[in-house]
């Protein structure tokens, strides 16, 4: 029998481990979609079978050069550090919950700094590319137009996959709509009058109108509500035919360096997307020696003396 404060577990063949983790999952349910649950599942269950693989059973019996370990072993592995990062954040997340909640005395992670993660940036698009793309949506057809739709409607308000997904036929008219997205955290979002054009001619040409403006915005050839797979397919199709590589994700980053261009504040651009700090904005931004270039002319103090003086 293992006890704790606060909380008295029955005799069961599962380890500490285990059941605390089954515990985090339904308190953090609430808050995280079913794909997200899935991921810190296999994170932490991974972790858990290294440490059981070493003989350690229960939660206070972790130490930090476990942690340590068990990085190194992952990165031995050929771990991306994005991954290794990410690892280390779930497992990091799994431990304090568990300290918060008095089912154990220590949290190992507090003495294991996280892994480094060197700063990539990532692609963005090109007017040209975005021309392209569009051009490979062309047509008549419902599919071409929803294609398009999709497209601009991404490109537009920099929504991730599972917002545009949750999309409802009654946003189709809006140019504010309220998200709830990644951590329901809610948030505005603005679709512009020619993606608003472009959505009403997607659901104009639609051989199944649909009438009911609670109903899901995307609909796949099989008159079903479109899917994460059937979005990612769609989106690899076009991809294709304009011999362009992009993704969502691609369409989000695009959306983020393309208002900063245009003069977005990064406060603004944080509240757009939903993120809580400004920090999060540094993978998104892929500033180009053109845009230093240009930053550098306009603020440069040697620059405004020189205005100053003519």
């Amino acid at each position: 029998m293992t006890k704790h404060r606060g909380l008295r577990l029955i005799e069961n063949p599962e380890s500490e481990f285990r059941q605390y983790l089954r515990l985090w999952l339904d308190a953090i349910a609430l808050d995280h979609s079913p794909a997200t649950l899935r991921v810190y599942r296999q994170v932490v269950e991974r972790f858990v079978q290294y440490l059981e693989a070493q003989g350690i059973d229960t939660m206070d019996a972790v130490q930090p050069a476990h942690l340590r370990e068990y990085l190194l072993q992952r990165k031995a592995q050929g771990l991306r550090p994005e991954s290794l990062h990410k690892d280390y954040r779930h497992i990091r997340a799994y431990f304090r919950w568990c300290v918060k909640q008095e089912l154990c005395e220590k949290d190992p992670t507090r003495k294991v700094p996280p892994p480094r993660v060197p700063f990539e940036p990532r692609p963005v698009l090109s007017p040209e590319e975005v021309k392209r793309i569009l051009a490979a949506c062309d047509g008549s057809g419902w599919i071409a137009r929803r294609n398009k739709a999709l497209v601009l409607t991404a490109l537009d308000t920099g929504m991730r996959a599972s917002e545009l997904l949750r999309m409802q036929v009654a946003d189709a008219t809006k140019e504010t709509l309220t998200i709830t997205g990644k951590g329901q955290k809610t948030r505005f979002v603005f679709l512009s009058s020619e993606t608003r054009v472009c959505i009403a001619q997607y659901l104009k040409r639609m051989p199944f109108p649909i009438r009911d403006e609670e109903q899901p915005l995307w609909w796949n050839r099989q008159r079903n509500p479109l899917q994460l797979d059937g979005l990612f397919e769609a989106i690899q199709q076009i991809s294709r035919r304009a011999g362009i590589p992009f993704s969502v994700h691609t369409l989000r980053r695009t959306y983020v360096l393309w208002s900063l261009r245009s003069g977005c504040s990064l406060e603004h651009l944080r509240a757009l997307l939903g993120h809580s700090s400004l920090a999060t904005l540094r993978h998104y931004l892929n500033l180009q020696a053109d845009d230093l270039r240009e930053a550098h002319r306009q603020h440069s103090p040697v620059n405004l003396l020189a205005k100053r003086n003519r």
